[in-house]
This record gives structure tokens, C-alpha cells and sequence, in this order.
């Protein structure tokens, strides 16, 4: 049978030994933890510190994931640190992000002298709280703590060297997976990006797409899958997805992105808790945070957004078993934008094409010998670091470990290759990417799919209603009595811009649902936002 349907998600930050590290795959050619290694990195005093089987679904401090952070995390050897990544970093970046430190952001001969004047007038000693905090990087979920990942890897396919595309942050890896090019960013920067992207070249191909979400999305970034009537009709809440497979309705290509909507409030604070509407499900670590002391004193009991993530891949995956029909024609991806910051055994790999944006002049190469940012002087001839990919179908033998080095790009190169085999690639890199679609080898669909209906909500997954589009986010409750105002986490302010930056562009347009809408400077705003946008996408479908 042929594959008609291709759905993927795509979670937040996370690697792959994190998170299926010490997964016990029957495969023995499994590249994990279990076997082999040393698998260690080094304290300040140079104390190995192994991977262990013993993380939490929440975190004191989110990891690093900046493209310095990752080059630190990387620790390249050799002259001017140009060599071959070691991944010998982790814990040293980790303890300098407790400390509310940053890595180097500079290079060059310049930057050289003076950080070697700053040595001299003041040596560097680990801040205080560091080495106790650094090797906690080294630590991987045990597979209990994602038990419907584990399992979706055991009886499907895992693959064990997928990579994100870029050392660097959310924005540039989810726009390769779309475009196959971060349009020469490394790190998040919110503006329009006009890369033509797959869900384009399908469209002018003659296959459909859509895109399902619960949130402000990322995807969001590019304009043109949205500016006109026709493509703003493919977004729809991910609310309507359960009713659209029920009723086998899906196009070629559909994109999933989970609810990036932090709690705004910690952990800690369990009457704040409970699966609200609107509460992220994204898996990043942010979303996951509590303080230093609640860390250590923590004992689950609560739902956080890790738990919430498994559940949506849950309810994703029961969604399409109970439409045996069209499931056995639909490959489910799962995977993660990049590692987050944690930890992973296997270095990147080295010498893939860049995808083609057009680089210095002469003058300026000269220019960076001398001063630069660590970031304008990647050529986007490495990967990023490894992280979970599992490839489920009915026609997927159980058991498979396919160790295919993919990235990001493989995801354009595969859906070009399925269902708009004449079209040209995207970019260099999709040109070059491995496809997956060697997975599927089975003639017909397998019976004998895992039941994993125990760890979904129905509820989450209803047909779509007017009040999916108009659920209001439930406001935390007081603080208690000493406790610090909660923060809104970094990351999410991108999520917050890039909502103001539709609000503009709606507003401008005349879309009647964002007239009444004040610009957007909050995650209430940017709810908003996607309510009205949501409301626009349903009119538009008439």
C-alpha cells in the first residue's frame, strides 16, 4: 500500500539520549546509553560525571540553547577551537547558565586579546552554585517517565541519528524544517521570513496541507502561508483534528504544533494545575521550571508540561488507530525542534551542504578574522545536536532502528519526494537530505498496533465548536504569601512579537477579527491573537 497522509509534530527541545537514552531497545545496535560509553563530561576540576537514567519532568534552570551555548556544549578541540565536536560541554554550559552567566558571543583576533587582558586583570573562577548544578544536564528521562515515546519507538521506528539542523534555537530549526533554510539565522530572530516552504511547493504540485495548532505558532514566521484567504483557511485549532480523522479527512501533508503557552506560574504551585485549556504541551524545559529548593524536594503528584506532551502524542496516535482505514495509509512523525541544552552522546555531523544564502565578501571575511560574533561566522556546513525521531505506521515493522543520518531538511525532502516528485528541491540542503521513506516496508498494514488510548484526554482532542476558538485561558491564582510574581520564560516573549507581528499584518489587511485587538505585549495578547486569527481561518473557510 502507498502512503497518502504524512502528519508530523514537531516538541520542543529536547536530545536524544535526554529522552530515549536509556530506552531498552531489543535492536542492540541501538546507539543510546546502555551499553558502551564511557558516556561522561567533565566538572570544572575535571571530574567525570556520567549520564544517568534519573532526570525529572522539571528543571531549576533552563539549559542553554543559544548557538554560543551549543558551540560551548560542542567543545570543537584543536586550534582556535575548529576541530572535531567533542561534546565535552554540556555541564560546563549548564553551570554557567545557574550562574546567570553567558558563553563567549565573541570571536576573532580582537576578541582573543581582550579576553586574555580580562584573564590577567581578573582569573576566572566557577561562580558560585555552579559544580553542583552543571552535572544535573547529564541526566535522562528513564523510560517509565515517557512511557508513550518509549513505546512508539520500540514498536515502530526510531531513528537514532536524526539531527536538528542548526547548533542553535527553536526559530532557525523549525524554519528549516519547513523552508530547509533558517534563512541564515542561528539564533531566534522575529521578522518575516519569505523562504518558499514545502506546504508552497505542495500546493503548486496539486497536494493540500494544513496546519493544526493550539497557540501562538511558530510556523507563523512565514507570511505567505497565511496573507491570502485560501492558505489562511488551512489553519485550523487542534481541537478540530480528532473530528477530521474520524471523518478521514485529512490532506497529504498536515504540520502539528504543540501549545507553547507557558503556565505563568511555577510548578511549585499545584493549585494552578490540572490541565487547564490553553496550558502548554510543548515539553520545554521552561514550561517545566521550579525553583532551586522545590527541585529537590520534588515528588511528582502533579500534571506539568511534560506529562502533557506525552499526552499529545497519545492522543495524536489514537486519534489515527481508531480510523484503521486511513491510518493505513498515514505515516505519524514525531520529533523535536532541537536538544535544548541537555545532553547527547553522538557528535553532529560534519560537511552537509549550506543551503544555498549567499556568503561574505572578502572584505568581510577579513573583516571577522579580526571581530565577530561567533554566530555570523557559521557556515551552515554542520548539524545541530541529535534528538528523538519515532516513525509510526501501520505499514512500519515493529522493532526498526534506523540508524540513516537525517535532519530537519529530510522532512521537506521526503514529503517532495512522496507527492511532488517533479518539483524542484527547496534548497541545497533538502536536495541533499536522506528521505525516510524506506520505513515503510510492509505490503499490508499491521494488525497488532499498541493501545496507548490510557494516556490520552478525549476531551482534548473534541470535534471542533465555536468555544475551541474562543476558550479563555483560566488566570493563576493569588500568589501565596511570599512567593515572587511569576515571570513570563524567556523563549515566550519571541511567541508574544511574533503574535504582534500577525496583529499588524491582519489588522493592516482589514481582517475584521483583529480590529478590536490593542497591540500585543503580553501572553494574554498574544491568546488573543490566535483567537482572532483562528475566527478569520473559520471564515475564510466560509
Amino acid at each position: 500500500m502507498s502512503v497518502e497522509h504524512v502528519v508530523v509534530l514537531c516538541l520542543e527541545n529536547r536530545s536524544f539520549d535526554h529522552m530515549l537514552g536509556f530506552l531498552p531497545h531489543p535492536d542492540p545496535t541501538f546507539e543510546g546509553l546502555r551499553d558502551g560509553g564511557p558516556y561522561t563530561n567533565p566538572t570544572a576540576d575535571g571530574t567525570p560525571v556520567a549520564a544517568s537514567p534519573d532526570a525529572r519532568p522539571v528543571i531549576p534552570f533552563g539549559p542553554d540553547h543559544s548557538h554560543d551555548g551549543v558551540l560551548q556544549q560542542l567543545a570543537r578541540g584543536g586550534p582556535a577551537r575548529r576541530g572535531e565536536p567533542t561534546n565535552q560541554g554540556f555541564i560546563a554550559s549548564y553551570a554557567l547558565k545557574a550562574a546567570g552567566r553567558s558563553p563567549t558571543t565573541k570571536g576573532g583576533l580582537v576578541a582573543w586579546l581582550l579576553g586574555f587582558v580580562s584573564r590577567l586583570k581578573s582569573p576566572s573562577s566557577p561562580p558560585p552554585g555552579t559544580t553542583a548544578w552543571g552535572p544535573l544536564i547529564m541526566r535522562s528521562q528513564p523510560p517509565e517517565q515517557v512511557p508513550v515515546l518509549a513505546r512508539l519507538a520500540t514498536d515502530f521506528a526510531v531513528c537514532d541519528h536524526w539531527f536538528c539542523s542548526v547548533p542553535g534555537e527553536t526559530w532557525p530549526n523549525r524554519n528549516f524544517l519547513h523552508a530547509a533554510t533558517s534563512d541564515g539565522e542561528t539564533n531566534i530572530e522575529i521578522r518575516p521570513y519569505y523562504n518558499r516552504t514545502i506546504f508552497e511547493l505542495l500546493e503548486e504540485n496539486g497536494s493540500d496541507w494544513r496546519i493544526y495548532h493550539d497557540d501562538t505558532p511558530q510556523a507563523w514566521a512565514f507570511p505567505n502561508l497565511w496573507d491570502t484567504a485560501d492558505r489562511h483557511a488551512k489553519w485550523f485549532p487542534m481541537t478540530a483534528f480528532a473530528g477530521h480523522v474520524e471523518a478521514g479527512d485529512l490532506p497529504p501533508y498536515t504540520f502539528i504544533e504543540p501549545n507553547h503557552r507557558p503556565p505563568l506560574h511555577t510548578l511549585d504551585r499545584i493549585a494552578a494545575l490540572g490541565g487547564q485549556p490553553g496550558q502548554s504541551d510543548s515539553q520545554h524545559p521552561e514550561n517545566n521550571l521550579v525553583s532551586p529548593p522545590a527541585y529537590e524536594s520534588y515528588a511528582g503528584g502533579v500534571e506539568t508540561d511534560f506529562e502533557r506532551g506525552e499526552r499529545l502524542i497519545a492522543t495524536i496516535y489514537e486519534a489515527l488507530r481508531k480510523n484503521s482505514d486511513l491510518f493505513a495509509t498515514t505515516v505519524f512523525v514525531i520529533t523535536y525542534d532541537e536538544h535544548g541544552g541537555f545532553y547527547d552522546h553522538v557528535p553532529p555531523t560534519e560537511g552537509v551542504p549550506a543551503p544555498g544564502q549567499a556568503g561574505p565578501n572578502l572584505l568581510t571575511r577579513l573583516f571577522r578574522l579580526l571581530w565577530r560574533t561567533n554566530a555570523t561566522a557559521f557556515d551552515f556546513t554542520s548539524v545541530g545536536i541529535r534528538v528523538p525521531a519515532v516513525v509510526v505506521s501501520p505499514l512500519v515493522a515493529a522493532g526498526v532502528v534506523d540508524h540513516t543520518f537525517y535532519e530537519h531538511a529530510s522532512v521537506p525532502a521526503t514529503l517532495r519526494k512522496l507527492f511532488a516528485p517533479a518539483a524542484a528541491p527547496l534548497t541545497a540542503r533538502d536536495e541533499a537530505a536522506a528521505t525516510f521513506d524506506q520505513l515503510w516496508t510492509l505490503p499490508q498494514p499491521r494488525a497488532d498496533l499498541p493501545d496507548l488510548s490510557a494516556y490520552t484526554k478525549p476531551a482534548q482532542l473534541a470535534p471542533e465548536a465555536p468555544s475551541a476558538v474562543d476558550r479563555a485561558v483560566a488566570p493563576p491564582p493569588a500568589l501565596v504569601p511570599g512567593e515572587a510574581e511569576p515571570q513570563v520564560p524567556d523563549y515566550y516573549r519571541e511567541f508574544v512579537q511574533q503574535a504582534e507581528l500577525v496583529r499588524r499584518h491582519l489588522d493592516a489587511v482589514g481582517e475584521p477579527e483583529t480590529q478590536p485587538l490593542a497591540p500585543a505585549t503580553s501572553p494574554q495578547d498574544g491568546h488573543d491573537v490566535t483567537v482572532a486569527f483562528s475566527k478569520a481561518a473559520a471564515r475564510h473557510r466560509g
